[in-house]
């Protein structure tokens, strides 16, 4: 009896010694662990392009970041080193407020406002990244990408993680003429890292697409500074509406819808339901290189001139601009894609050849003016974002 007592004793001192063990507070994890920052990330798309504008070089991509651990955890600073070979070229450093206006997580994320880039386990984020840097450097062939994280909680690691590099196409963007004639032609939606063109990532068939990244919205804009005289219902009073639109290329139609009705300009509302095919309304998709095709959206019904299989030359007229598919007013949503297709494709850059830069001012009041206060000839450059252009 005694001898049964002592096992029982030795037993429950063991068993209280393991216990006792694991309820110990683990070792915190350490500093830049890959076992413990279970993060995925990924640069995308498969390779960056460069685009000219506005006195300066840029090249537009994004990281897809994905919370793999079982704690949350905060992305503090990213840093993109863009390297000719091993010799930096190209920077860019983000924290705060400028990392925050980066981000937009994929849960619910509202990309028209500054997100906290922090990251629920399970949870994906995308970083637009816009990067910089002056002509004549050196180009950057390939980006290099770091994320600072901190994640909290039990057996959570901190760090830095460095992606996978991405290569940078270093061919200059492909030079077009401008799908359109005459004065006060504003670029809205064009090139910045915060344009809704630069962030409409629409996933089709399970892979990421921006089909918009370097597209524009041409509105074109009155002496007085507005996109239309009269009533701001009625098509006919937006001076962009019917406006020839021109071939930026020779090259072969290869994709053409008609018949969608227009829609009634700032109403709210929208003639038919958004699809896959009516989302850029009346189009026109035209090949002009082996993997570069201009598409052309939001045209009048029945004034297209062009059918799929012929053949156009730089400056045929192809149609005339209007208020069809996803739009608000009338105008034309132009891009440079690698696929005939809007959503389904990468969006490039491209350069005009030969347009007008105008610095400009809108006046509000007493009466409202649109003022160009100097003019700059252009050559070989892409409007960006709010810019005021004549052709």
């Amino acid at each position: 009896m005694r001898r049964y007592g002592l096992l029982l004793i030795l037993v429950a001192l063991t068993l209280f010694a393991f216990a006792g063990s694991s309820f110990a507070q683990p070792p915190a994890a350490p500093e830049n662990d890959p076992l413990y920052m279970r993060v995925v990330a990924t640069p995308y798309p498969p390779e960056a392009q460069i685009l000219d504008g506005a006195g300066h070089r840029h090249s537009a991509y994004e990281l897809y970041v994905t919370n793999w651990g079982k704690t949350p955890l905060k992305i503090t600073k990213l840093d993109v080193n863009g390297k000719d070979d091993e010799k930096i070229v190209a920077t860019l450093s983000a924290s705060g407020k400028q990392l925050a206006a980066m981000f937009v997580p994929a849960a619910g994320g509202d990309g028209t406002k500054p997100n906290d880039p922090n990251l629920k386990p399970g949870e994906t984020g995308v970083f637009f990244i816009f990067v910089d840097w002056l002509p004549g450097q050196d180009d950057p062939d390939t980006f290099d990408t770091a994320i600072t994280i901190e994640q909290h909680g039990e057996r959570s690691g901190s760090g830095t993680i460095h992606t996978a590099g991405l290569d940078v196409n270093q061919d200059d963007p492909i030079v077009i003429h401008s799908p359109l004639l005459g004065k006060n032609w504003l670029a809205a939606n064009g090139p910045s890292n915060t344009s809704s063109h630069r962030r409409a990532m629409l996933p089709i068939n399970g892979q990421p697409h921006i089909g918009q990244r370097y597209a524009i919205d041409w509105i074109q804009l009155g002496d007085d500074g507005k996109a239309f005289t009269g009533d701001e219902h009625d098509n006919k009073s937006y001076h962009a509406w019917d406006q020839e639109i021109h071939a930026v290329a020779d090259g072969k139609i290869v994709e053409v819808k008609d018949g969608i009705p227009e829609n009634v300009p700032n109403s709210g509302k929208l003639a038919v339901q958004m699809t896959y095919d009516t989302l850029p309304g009346n189009h026109i998709i035209q090949q002009f290189s082996e993997d570069h095709y201009a598409a052309y959206a939001h045209l009048r019904p029945g004034t297209i001139k062009v059918k799929v299989g012929d053949t156009v030359k730089s400056g045929d007229v192809l149609g005339h601009l209007g208020n069809t598919g996803n739009s608000s007013e009338p105008h034309l949503h132009f891009q440079v894609c690698d696929a005939p297709s809007f959503p389904a494709s990468e969006g490039l850059p491209f350069a005009i050849d030969q347009y007008t830069y105008d610095d400009y001012k809108i006046d509000k009041s007493p009466k409202p003016a649109l003022t160009v206060k100097s003019s700059h000839p252009m050559t070989k450059q892409e409007p960006m974002e709010d810019e005021l252009d004549s052709f």
